[in-house]
């Protein structure tokens, strides 16, 4: 063995990973080829994605339950948190919804017809229709139509509403949940 065998030769590593514009270097460091990138290991494989990965499956995955869960838990109240093991709010929901839409109905509030003639029409179909099968089933239980002619009708009718508002409201908690953003 020679002198210039037995010292060790200062060892290059090269980059393992793309520079990006969050990237940032020590005083004296340029980024110049050769020199370790900030962050990565030697010998890290670069980290590219794989598209038939488990975390980009896990993601679409996620999606798929997300939409499915808000489907649920539009058309019946409750039914979104209890996918997700959230018995007590499962119930709030039901009972919440479920008892103002009953209280208008027999009420006889007025139920919006999906093809409004004017903004607030509009406005009430979407806030009936957010009650879900309670809205479904307003049209077979109802079938005397709205009592305006006494002030009961008109409370029915902003009850039916309010069921329909508070329900969305749970379905876009139930979303946030299953998207990890709530607990």
């Amino acid at each position: 063995m020679t002198e210039n065998d037995s010292e060790e030769k200062p060892q290059i590593i090269e980059p393992t990973r793309s520079l990006t514009a969050n990237d940032s270097f020590a005083p004296g460091e340029t980024g110049e080829p050769g020199e370790p990138i900030p962050g990565a290991a030697a010998g890290d494989p670069s980290p590219q994605v794989d598209p038939g990965s488990p975390g980009i499956q896990d993601e679409g995955q996620g999606a798929v339950r997300g939409i499915f869960i808000v489907i649920a838990a539009w058309f019946l109240p409750g039914l979104g948190h209890l996918m997700q093991r959230r018995l007590g709010r499962a119930m709030a929901a039901f009972i919440a919804v479920g008892a103002m839409a009953v209280v208008g109905l027999w009420m006889r509030g007025t139920i919006f017809p999906p093809h409004g003639d004017d903004a607030f029409g509009v406005l009430g179909f979407i806030a009936d229709a957010g009650a879900g099968v309670f809205y479904l089933l307003a049209h077979s239980i109802e079938k005397n139509g709205a009592d305006i002619s006494r002030a009961a009708g008109d409370y029915g009718t902003r009850l039916l509403a309010t069921s329909g508002v508070i329900n969305l409201l749970f379905v876009l908690d139930a979303l946030e949940i299953s998207l990890g953003r709530k607990n």
